[in-house]
């Protein structure tokens, strides 16, 4: 156990071990005492001289997590607030532990392993846009998959109503929808480009330029993008995959398919015609 473990105590639950860390907040599996289930906490610590902006985004997560019901989406189970002196000090969020990897972290090298994964991410927006939300930051990081073939979308610090206009540009520079930058009301196609610049990484360990780049000296928007079929960089993607995946980073959204759901049954469909073709003799 290390020493901030050693630390790190959670009434009603035993800490078993630190598993990550993000922007103010850091991942934990813990055990309940009464049940001995499994769970994950994430803890966000305030900082000197933070504003609110991460216990904010903390709470829209879980606010926003708890209105969907799907089994590709991690639950969130309850929120706690620690406070020192009345000041919001810590969030703990409680959330369904989800074994696996990211495909960031383990990238998928099989085309119909990749494909049964985005298919479960696709359903799971589907479901998410039915409940009138936009997740606004698919990308391999932000999906888990286990060796049982369970697919989990995580991460909904980020999420919003359909056709909200952001403050400011949110999103992953490697997979940022045009209208994330540009600050433009976000629908379920904003996800269908994310979920497409996803695919197109774990196809070909490649991102795609987008409008926004990583490293610029303050922030020069890029419009005139080439991007490179991703079976030009992984001859095993089948071109009807291929196509799929460009037609979803398409900057503009009209030109995309236009829900997760139209996604979701293309790609249903290029799975059945890869497995005919495999299956076929010789």
């Amino acid at each position: 156990m290390s020493h901030s473990q050693a630390r790190l105590r959670i009434p009603g639950y035993e800490v078993l071990e630190y598993l990550g860390s993000g922007a103010r907040s850091t991942i934990w599996r813990l055990r309940e005492n009464r049940t001995g289930e499994l769970c994950a906490l994430k803890r966000v610590v305030r900082q000197a001289g933070d504003d609110n902006r991460y216990f904010d985004q903390a709470i829209n997560e879980f606010r926003v997590a708890t209105k969907f019901d799907h089994p590709a989406v991690r639950k969130y189970y309850q929120i706690r607030k620690v406070r020192s002196l009345f000041k919001l000090r810590e969030l703990h969020l409680f959330m369904e532990l989800c074994p696996g990897s990211s495909c960031q972290s383990n990238r998928p090298g099989d085309i119909r392993q990749t494909a049964r994964i985005f298919l479960a991410v696709a359903d799971a927006l589907a479901h998410i846009h039915s409940r009138w939300f936009v997740h606004a930051d698919i990308k391999p990081n932000n999906i888990i998959a286990a060796d049982d073939g369970t697919v989990k979308i995580i991460d909904f610090g980020q999420s919003c109503l359909i056709g909200t206009v952001k403050e400011r540009i949110q999103g992953t520079p490697d997979f940022i929808a045009p209208e994330q930058v540009y600050r433009r009301p976000l629908d379920g196609r904003t996800d269908v480009f994310n979920f497409g610049a996803a695919m197109y990484w774990t196809l070909t360990g490649q991102a795609i330029p987008t409008t926004l780049p990583k490293k610029t000296d303050g922030i020069q928007l890029i419009d005139n993008l080439h991007v490179k079929h991703p079976e030009e960089l992984n001859s095993d993607v089948p071109n009807s995959l291929g196509r799929l995946v460009m037609d979803c980073i398409e900057p503009n959204p009209a030109r995309r398919p236009q829900s997760a759901k139209d996604v979701f049954v293309r790609l249903d469909l290029i799975i059945h015609t890869i497995n005919r073709k495999n299956q076929a003799p010789e």
